[in-house]
Parts: C-alpha cells; sequence; structure tokens
C-alpha cells in the first residue's frame, strides 16, 4: 500500500511502498517510479535541468536502482544525488535500522547484513544494480561475499567504511576507531544541515552534535566498531558482482591502504577516486557522484542504454 508522497524534481514523486516491522524495528521502502524517457532536443538546452539528465538514457523503462545509506542517515539523504539520475530509472531507497534518530539496538535482532537481507525480500522487484553509502557500504560488501540470492547485482559502494588486514586489532585501533566514529558523526550533521550551519553559530551545532553523540553511543559504536574489524576476514576474492568504489582521497573511513586492499582483492572492480570528493559525498557533490553511478550503470549493463546528444 503506498502510504505517503514526497516531491521530487526527477522521474514520479517519492512515496513509501512498504512499511514492515520485524522484532520491534521497522523497514521502510521508499520508490521513485520511473518515468518514460523523453528526447532532449539540441533547441531547448533548458530542458536538462542537471548535467547528468539527457547524457544517458535508458532504452528499456524502469531500471531498478536501489540505495542503501549509511549509519546516522535516512532514505532522503540520497535526494540531492537522485535528482541527477535519469527520471526512468526505478528508484527504491531503504530505510532501515541504523537510521539517524535510532537508539541503534537493532544488532541485539540481527546483523547489519540480516537486516539488509530483510528489507532487500520486501522489494517488489528484482534490483538491478545497488548503490550503498559508508556504512551501507560495508554491509552490502559484506553481503557481496556470502553469495547470497542477487548477491551478483552490480554494486556502487560510495565512501565504504574498510579496515585494511594490516591494522591490527589493539588499544591503538580502538581509540582511533573513536575518533572516526565520532568524526563521521559530526560531519553527517553538517553534511544534513547543509547551508543551513552556516547560519547557526558554532557553539550550538557542537551542541547538537554532543546530543547526537549522547543517543548513539555505546552502542552504534560498538557496531561500527564490529564491521571494521570484519573487514579483513571478508572473502572478497568471492565477490562474482561488478563493483565501483567511489570516494574522497582524503577520507579517513576509506585510506588509501583501504581502497588498495578492496581494489587488490574484488575480482571485478573499478575506481573513481577523487580529493574533491567528501565522506558524504552523495550529499555534498552529488551532481559528480552522479556522473560516476549512471556510467557504471551503462557498462555494466550496455543493453539497457542509449546515448544521446547533449546540448551546448
Amino acid at each position: 500500500m503506498l502510504l505517503a508522497d514526497r516531491g521530487t524534481p526527477r522521474g514520479g514523486p517519492w512515496r513509501q511502498a512498504v512499511d514492515h516491522e520485524v522484532d520491534g524495528e521497522y523497514l521502510r521502502v521508499w520508490e521513485r517510479p520511473a518515468h518514460p524517457a523523453h528526447p532532449v532536443h539540441p533547441a531547448h538546452p533548458a530542458h536538462l535541468t542537471h548535467p547528468a539528465q539527457g547524457r544517458l538514457a535508458l532504452a528499456d523503462q524502469g531500471r531498478a536502482v536501489v540505495l542503501v545509506h549509511g549509519f546516522e542517515e535516512s532514505w532522503k539523504d540520497w535526494q540531492a544525488l537522485t535528482r541527477y539520475l535519469p527520471a526512468d530509472l526505478r528508484l527504491f531507497a531503504l530505510d532501515l535500522p541504523w537510521r539517524s534518530g535510532s537508539r541503534h539496538l537493532w544488532a541485539d535482532r540481527g546483523a547489519s547484513t540480516a537486516w539488509l537481507e530483510r528489507a532487500l525480500e520486501l522489494l517488489p522487484v528484482r534490483p538491478d544494480a545497488v548503490v550503498a553509502h559508508s556504512f551501507g557500504a560495508s554491509t552490502q560488501l559484506e553481503l557481496l561475499t556470502r553469495r547470497a540470492p542477487g548477491a551478483s547485482v552490480p554494486t556502487v559502494l560510495v565512501a565504504p567504511v574498510f579496515r585494511p588486514h594490516d591494522q591490527p586489532v589493539d588499544a591503538r585501533f580502538f581509540h582511533e576507531a573513536i575518533g572516526r566514529f565520532r568524526g563521521v558523526l559530526a560531519d553527517g550533521l553538517r553534511a544534513q544541515l547543509g547551508p543551513r550551519a552556516e547560519k547557526i553559530p558554532d557553539d550550538i551545532v557542537e551542541a547538537m552534535i554532543g546530543k547526537v553523540r549522547e543517543r548513539v553511543e555505546p552502542h552504534g559504536f560498538l557496531q561500527f566498531y564490529v564491521t571494521l574489524g570484519r573487514g579483513p576476514g571478508l572473502a572478497l576474492h568471492r565477490i562474482e558482482a561488478p563493483v565501483l568504489l567511489v570516494s574522497g582521497t582524503h577520507d579517513p573511513s576509506a585510506p588509501p591502504s583501504a581502497i588498495d586492499a578492496l581494489m587488490a582483492s574484488i575480482p571485478d572492480v573499478r575506481l573513481h577516486q577523487d580529493p574533491g570528493l567528501t565522506h558524504f559525498c552523495q550529499l555534498e557533490q552529488p551532481a559528480q557522484v552522479a556522473e560516476h553511478v549512471i556510467a557504471f550503470l551503462k557498462a555494466t549493463s550496455p543493453h539497457h542504454y542509449a546515448k544521446e546528444a547533449i546540448s551546448a
């Protein structure tokens, strides 16, 4: 049953398609239905509101792409990016238990991979691709190693949280992980505030960050730490899906050693790394991320796409 509508400038309006409770936790799916591709006439460049729209158009209708948000984020954090995606993509944004505002007790009822599998099972169609961010990207990465149903789905991992094998889990790593976790929480709040953050006094922003930490720690940090600890043991060589890594060169959640380890271990992998991308690039640099998502979708399933001219 469709429960609500949210406006969007691309495709149809966002609407809540699934609202499902499991052991006291809610799994929700938001959908942006596909709109048929419309040719762009060179005489009317105003039709291209965003640069990615019109570069690649789907030849068939409604290819399904699933969006998996990160820790202390929500499905809405994908809306900035989806404004740059073609209207003829059928988008599903998952609302998962590690959402913003959670007390993060969900791990008592299953690991993050179990919750993601449950959410994917609620989809009305088999996804053609998955785009996941940060903690959600790490969860999707682990799911790919298990060769579960749908494990061959092309996947974009945006700023994945990963620890290479050469970093021992010791007291130093524990303290560094706490610092990284708190940094991500702070950066995430500022990214979600967007331009509003510049109008809010610094002491108020710091107080807001403190409130988030008070709610999230310690349960949230424990899940973040467990995810980091499992990374080196993942059977990355078993991944059958094509994978694109998108990250910033200076993102502490995916340092160069971590990216190198992923590139060396995943069989079918490609990389876009840029010093201008932040950890929350899907919010802060959405056009650039969308461009690489579209190119990846074209490369992994070229028969779905037809090139269209771009007006100057």
